[in-house]
């Protein structure tokens, strides 16, 4: 990611230049999607709250400080709107669209790949999760994902190695 670039787009945005959004959206868009699916477990959902997510950022945007990153900010308001929908939601009962295609009709491939990678993470506990996700997905640097969870490099790149062998059994099939 290109973090200057970001920048520039978001002081263009707090300037008024509108279409400074498509660009901020388009390099922030997988990071804040990943923050809140690894939350609410349910893509559906973390589209809602990613829509939730960039209209607060616009309206908070003059609040942002570029000390902290423009990314950082934006991601912990993400989570933050993703705990509190997870809380919502526990309260709730669920239906599960794909045990009742009949009424909600197909998903998209783009749904089915996310509701694939969804199960297959479901092996995974929190923190394994948030690596394979800032890894693989995110492409982050072990030494990044580190900083950003307040861990040493060493224990991330051995959360990422385990992650990586409940994956290989049978797709986490069997419990660690």
């Amino acid at each position: 990611m290109d973090f200057k670039a970001l920048e520039i787009a978001v002081k263009k945005l707090k300037n008024g230049d509108q279409s400074a959004f498509n660009t901020i959206y388009n390099m922030t868009k997988t990071r804040v999607y990943y923050t809140i699916l690894t939350i609410v477990k349910d893509p559906q959902s973390a589209e809602d709250i990613m829509q939730d997510t960039y209209l607060r950022m616009l309206d908070k945007l003059d609040y942002y400080k570029k000390s902290n990153g423009f990314i950082t900010w934006l991601q912990m308001m993400a989570k933050n709107l993703a705990i509190n929908a997870y809380h919502k939601k526990s309260k709730t009962v669920s239906v599960d669209v794909n045990d009742n295609a009949q009424l909600f009709g197909q998903t998209n491939t783009n749904q089915e790949n996310r509701y694939y990678l969804q199960e297959l993470l479901k092996t995974l506990n929190e923190n394994e999760k948030e690596v394979v996700i800032r890894h693989v997905v995110l492409e982050e640097k072990h030494k990044d994902i580190a900083k950003a969870m307040n861990k040493p490099l060493g224990t991330i790149t051995w959360m990422y190695q385990n992650a990586l062998k409940k994956l290989r059994n049978d797709g986490g099939d069997k419990d660690e």
